[in-house]
């Protein structure tokens, strides 16, 4: 614990905590401490997937997070919160913070890893069971002007009528960026979820979704998370996590276009060269050799120069 508290990225984190008034919601480490109460968990999904009537979800088994590759090439996949429904239906919940470009494909992976992992040996297809996976996202994967709502459902569909062939895969995207506060009063539950999770909300705002028995409790978990020194310790740990990945991620992005710069003027000076070559072979008559030899340029760089005369 001193050693985390004696680093300047904790330092640098919890003077942002302080800045703010609160943790990040979005911590991995908070929220499967948050979804790991059922209540909680049950009244978030019902609202995000807008189960009603004999539809709403009232019970759930929280199943193991760790998918096991089953063989050494394969990747493993970790989920954050996993659960299975009374209907056998398995929901993957994956919170994110850091932009990954390929998080689509991310989802898919675990999707598949949860769907054949649902059908046991000497059953058949029709035993298969939906899987739902909903990812919380901190950045946006639509940049597209059309797709500013804060929540993206995806299904196989049907591209003449877009209508879905199948309840087997669905895919919630929740990215929190593009949440647009209201009133409160105004909100629907999904709304008052992805307010929470944004970060968005005045100390006023708070006060008044505190009168609500499970967003309040959300709250208080919140605000009580940190004096916990496992908690802590596991928040900050992966808070710091996150900052080296992005330090990281922007070396590797100047990096790219150091060289991306290099390589353009590399290619620049190239070219000059071949105009001023076929400058000289024109106007002067001169041989490809001679004008090589007349620019001085080395031996080494003239088959390579020929060919892109030709």
């Amino acid at each position: 614990m001193k050693r985390i508290n004696n680093d300047i990225r904790s330092q640098r984190i919890l003077s942002e905590i302080e800045a703010v008034g609160h943790i990040s919601t979005t911590n991995d480490a908070f929220a499967k401490k948050l979804f790991s109460h059922k209540d909680i968990l049950i009244d978030f999904l019902n609202a995000i997937l807008q189960r009603e009537s004999d539809n709403l979800i009232t019970d759930l088994t929280y199943t193991d997070t760790e998918q096991h590759a089953e063989y050494s090439y394969e990747k493993i996949s970790r989920l954050d919160i996993c659960c299975t429904l009374v209907s056998g239906e398995k929901i993957d919940i994956e919170v994110q913070v850091a932009n990954e470009p390929s998080w689509i494909g991310r989802s898919l992976f675990y999707w598949a890893k949860l769907y054949t992992g649902s059908l046991l040996k000497g059953e058949t297809y029709d035993g298969l069971k939906p899987v739902i996976c909903i990812n919380l996202l901190k950045f946006n994967i639509f940049e597209n002007d059309s797709k500013q709502n804060p929540h993206c459902t995806a299904k196989i569909c049907n591209m003449d009528d877009r209508e879905p062939i199948t309840p087997l895969l669905e895919l919630h995207f929740l990215e929190l960026q593009k949440f647009k506060k209201k009133k409160i009063s105004e909100m629907s539950r999904a709304e008052k979820w992805l307010a929470y999770f944004s970060g968005k909300l005045t100390r006023g705002e708070e006060d008044a979704m505190q009168r609500d028995l499970i967003l309040g409790k959300a709250i208080d978990i919140r605000n009580s998370f940190m004096k916990d020194p496992e908690n802590y310790e596991a928040y900050l740990n992966r808070e710091m996590e996150i900052l080296d990945y992005k330090s990281m991620m922007k070396h590797k992005l100047e990096e790219g276009e150091k060289k991306g710069r290099e390589e353009g003027r590399e290619e620049g000076r190239e070219e000059m060269l071949i105009d001023n070559l076929s400058n000289l072979i024109k106007t002067q008559s001169f041989t490809v050799e001679q004008a090589l030899s007349a620019l001085q340029v080395p031996k080494e760089q003239w088959e390579s120069l020929k060919a892109k005369l030709k």
